[in-house]
């Protein structure tokens, strides 16, 4: 028997026409995240749902030890930050303009012993330094995204790799919301999640 999660992602999601609800899809999972920040028990739901996408964004941004890896959007519960260092030793910088979500996602990444790989900012992701990173990971959800993917344009370095997460169109490719990057960056690769149909991963370069 499937899981509630699995049966929803799976069964329900994939029906859904997500240009038109993305922004209730995309503050669902925001009140979803802080609603069971203080429910340990229920923390599993959200690695379940991120595991999968973490292994192929991995591979798709060769993400490794010797890189360096920025998360616009770490929100109160840093599953992407720990999955990541846990998988990979890689260093992980999680910034949030929510400052009750970094002093939540602080404090949770202090249980899990990868304090040292891993650093939680309360920062604004328009201008934050971003020079230094390999690898940049958004949240979906992440606003204002156009302000911030266009100062990541800007300001990335020329071989770095950006991980656009977004919810996708019926089809399972780029929805109108998202029409508007193809002007900022060069998309690489488009990834659906078997497991999570609300989500795809974008891996965005740099035009040179």
């Amino acid at each position: 028997m499937l899981k509630i999660n699995d049966f929803f992602l799976q069964k329900i999601a994939t029906k859904l026409d997500y240009h038109k609800l993305k922004k209730y899809v995309d503050f669902g999972f925001i009140l979803i995240e802080k609603a069971i920040v203080n429910l340990d028990k229920l923390h599993f739901f959200y690695y379940d749902i991120y595991n999968e996408m973490i292994e192929n964004e991995i591979t798709l941004g060769d993400i490794s030890k010797d890189k360096l890896v920025l998360h616009v959007g770490c929100g109160p519960i840093p599953v992407t930050s720990i999955l990541l260092t846990k998988k990979t030793g890689v260093q992980v910088t999680g910034i949030d303009k929510d400052s009750h979500s970094v002093k939540k996602a602080t404090l949770y990444v202090n249980t899990t012993g990868f304090s040292e790989k891993i650093q939680i900012i309360n920062a604004d992701a328009k201008d934050f330094s971003i020079g230094d990173f390999n690898v940049i990971i958004i949240s979906q959800g992440v606003r204002p995204i156009k302000e911030i993917l266009d100062h990541i344009a800007k300001t990335m370095k020329d071989d770095a790799l950006v991980i656009f997460r977004t919810s996708s169109s019926p089809s399972g490719d780029i929805s109108q919301n998202d029409f508007f990057i193809k002007n900022i960056f060069n998309i690489n690769k488009i990834v659906a999640q078997k497991k999570n149909a609300l989500l795809i991963s974008i891996i965005l370069k740099k035009k040179l």
